[in-house]
């Protein structure tokens, strides 16, 4: 079953051309990572994948129905069926741990009265183990514990497909692999299926079934498949030195062409 489809998008700022030609599926219950050197647009394209900002071409669908060609209230029900986590964890300072995560409870689950939310929200904590800290506040926590916050935040509504902005960024690798355990221990217990930008290594192959690579260069896609198999044996310069931490080959005079795929 394809939750996300994403066909000929094109990103910009004003008239700067970020990324054209992005095209790819997701499936149900699938890891799909979005890779790439700084600037390339990663973070971008998580933006136009959650209703932060259109893109300047293409379409990004649903469940079959075009988000960018959505009336606001389409679109306010689709995004309620995705949860995302933000690179900084963005949690409200002036809420404790447990308000935070019953805030999208509140705005999507309107069935459910407080003592339901509460119960939902302290579920999710046992999930990431933070049930101790759940009258904490967000300055209490390290920077891993923020980012199990957040993420159980972006899990309360039980939402069939996540979205998460470098989770890694700035966590220790015991922090790290935590985290990488814990989105796989998700995708078990929900079958939801999940987005992630990120260029660490370590986590790009311990999770991810399949990604895109993009190039800041051709400022187009230059790969797909999963992050190990693309190590394995791609045939792009740019893609085998990024995934094998090579020195990167020297860009040639006048643009790159970019190495077409199939999604």
């Amino acid at each position: 079953m394809t939750l996300l489809a994403v066909d000929g998008l094109e990103m910009r700022f004003g008239e700067r051309l970020i990324q054209t030609g992005v095209s790819f599926k997701i499936e149900k219950g699938t890891i799909f990572a979005i890779m790439g050197g700084s600037g390339c647009g990663k973070s971008t394209l998580l933006r136009h994948l959650v209703g932060l900002q259109p893109p300047a071409a293409g379409s990004v669908t649903y469940n079959g129905l075009d988000y960018w060609a959505a009336d606001d209230e389409a679109q306010a029900k689709l995004r309620a069926a995705f949860g995302m986590l933000f690179q900084s964890a963005a949690l409200w300072s002036s809420m404790t741990i447990l308000e935070n995560v019953c805030l999208p409870l509140e705005q999507h689950k309107k069935e459910m009265d407080e003592a339901q939310r509460e119960a939902r929200a302290r579920e999710v904590l046992e999930w990431v183990d933070l049930a101790k800290f759940a009258d904490y506040y967000p300055s209490d926590l390290s920077g891993g514990m923020k980012k199990r916050a957040g993420l159980a935040r972006a899990i309360a509504t039980e939402p069939p497909l996540l979205l998460l902005d470098e989770p890694s960024a700035g966590l220790d690798p015991i922090s790290s692999k935590r985290l990488d355990d814990l989105v796989l221990d998700i995708r078990e217990r929900t079958g939801a299926a999940v987005v992630f930008v990120s260029h660490e290594l370590p986590s790009l192959f311990a999770i991810a079934d399949d990604g895109i690579f993009l190039d800041a260069d051709s400022k187009h896609p230059i790969a797909h498949g999963s992050p190990s198999a693309l190590r394995d044996s791609a045939t792009h310069p740019t893609v085998r030195a990024f995934l094998m931490r090579e020195e990167p080959p020297a860009a040639p005079a006048g643009a790159a062409k970019p190495v077409p795929f199939t999604p």
